[in-house]
This record gives structure tokens, C-alpha cells and sequence, in this order.
């Protein structure tokens, strides 16, 4: 009998930015029988920037993709939660402690009033932070089995 595949769902507030980011690294490098989904509180538009720093790490989003909320999943389909903002760790905690999770602290970042290449500089920081608690949560999961 073939094993069911494990998920990992990440979550943030509009599921455009940081919970975009996490799904993809982690389905990059997943260990084998896992998969990312992601979600937010609410159902944000795509993210243009999310988009083009991705794409310098040679990871290709797809622009059509639909945002999904928390109601789109349910808690016995989720084998490990991590929520990368206050409001989707509110949300998660509704959920009880039936979905083993942590929460990562990661900034928002949003600043309407800075230039582009500004703007492409926080993404990038905040790009590069989500990869590295990604490569580390792999680590983790991949000893674990």
C-alpha cells in the first residue's frame, strides 16, 4: 500500500507574500511523501514582487493562482502547520492543538512610499529569511522520518 502524501501548510495574512514564498521553497526541496500548501486569513491579489524575487531564485509562481483562506482546508488534511504572522497564528489556534506547528516571526514588506529597487530589497530580505527557516524545517522533517 503506497504511503498518503504528508502536508505542511503555511499560512499568513493575505496568502499573496510570505506564505507564497514558503510553499514554493518547500515543494523545491520537500522530503519525499511531503507537499506545501498555503493559505491566508484572507484572500489576497497576487503579488507582483513576490513574483519577480522568486524568479531570481529561478522559482516561477504561477500568476494565476488562486488565493486560499484558512476554510479551505480542513485540520485532518494538514500533518504540520507554520504561520508567518500574527493573524494566521490566531487563526491556526482555532484550530487547537489537533496540527502540530510553529510560528515564524517575519515582517511585512509593505512600504508604499519607498522606491521599487527599495521595495525589491525588503522582499529579497525577507525572501532570503523564509528560505532559511524552510531549508531548516526540512532538515528537521527529513530526520524525524
Amino acid at each position: 500500500m503506497e504511503k498518503q502524501i504528508r502536508q505542511i501548510l503555511f499560512s499568513c495574512t493575505l496568502n499573496a507574500i510570505r506564505s507564497v514564498m514558503a510553499e514554493a521553497f518547500f515543494n523545491r526541496i520537500a522530503p519525499v511523501g511531503w507537499r506545501g500548501v498555503s493559505c491566508g486569513v484572507i484572500a489576497g491579489p497576487a503579488d507582483g514582487f513576490t513574483f519577480a524575487v522568486m524568479e531570481e531564485k529561478e522559482i516561477s509562481l504561477d500568476m494565476h493562482r488562486q488565493s486560499q483562506i484558512f476554510s479551505d482546508f480542513n485540520s485532518n488534511e494538514i500533518d504540520y502547520a507554520v504561520t508567518l504572522s500574527i493573524e494566521a497564528q490566531y487563526h491556526l489556534d482555532k484550530w487547537g492543538k489537533s496540527v502540530p506547528q510553529e510560528h515564524w516571526i517575519v515582517k511585512e514588506p509593505f512600504s508604499s512610499d519607498d522606491s521599487r529597487e527599495n521595495q525589491l530589497k525588503q522582499y529579497r530580505l525577507i525572501r532570503d529569511e523564509i528560505s532559511t527557516h524552510v531549508y531548516e524545517l526540512v532538515k528537521r522533517i527529513g530526520n524525524s522520518t
